[in-house]
C-alpha cells in the first residue's frame, strides 16, 4: 500500500489532518516549558485547573488511535467503527478548544477574539462531518461483514 493510498483513499485527507493537528497540539504541550502561561489565549485553560499534562496525555491517545484506524482502514473490519470514535472524539476536542479559546473573549477578559477559537471551530465542523461519513463507512463494513 503507497502511502498516497493512505493518506487521500476515499477523500479521508481530513481525517488526516485533524488527528495530525491533535497530535500537533498534544506534542506542543508536551514539550518543556509552560505553553499555557506563555499566552494570554490560554487563560480559560490555566483558570479550569488544566497543566500541560491533563490536555497532552488524553489528546495524544485520541490522535494516535484516529491514525491506527486510519492506518488500517479497511484492512481490519472494525477499523470504520475504530474511525467513527476517533471522529466523535475529535468533535469533543475541537469544540472544547474553540470554547477554552473563546471564553476570555465571551467573558470580557480579552479585547478581541483569538484565533484558536475559529480554527478550532472548523476542525470541530470537519470532524462532525467525519463522524457522519464513517458512521455510513461503519453500517457498510456490517452489511459486508
Amino acid at each position: 500500500m503507497k502511502l498516497s493510498d493512505v493518506l487521500l483513499q476515499h477523500g479521508r485527507a481530513l481525517e488526516w489532518m485533524t488527528s495530525a493537528m491533535l497530535l500537533a497540539f498534544a506534542v506542543t504541550l508536551a514539550l518543556p516549558g509552560d505553553t499555557l502561561a506563555a499566552s494570554p489565549s490560554f487563560a480559560s485553560f490555566v483558570s479550569a485547573g488544566l497543566d500541560e499534562a491533563a490536555l497532552a496525555m488524553p489528546i495524544s491517545w485520541i490522535a494516535a488511535m484516529r491514525m491506527a484506524g486510519l492506518y488500517v482502514n479497511g484492512a481490519w473490519r472494525r477499523s470504520p467503527l475504530l474511525r467513527m470514535i476517533g471522529a466523535v472524539l475529535g468533535v469533543g476536542v475541537f469544540a472544547f478548544l474553540a470554547t477554552m479559546f473563546a471564553l476570555p473573549w465571551l467573558t470580557g477578559q480579552q479585547s478581541a477574539l483569538g484565533i484558536g477559537a475559529g480554527v478550532y471551530a472548523v476542525a470541530c465542523l470537519f470532524d462532525l462531518l467525519a463522524a457522519y461519513r464513517t458512521g455510513a463507512d461503519v453500517g457498510h463494513s456490517e452489511r459486508l461483514g
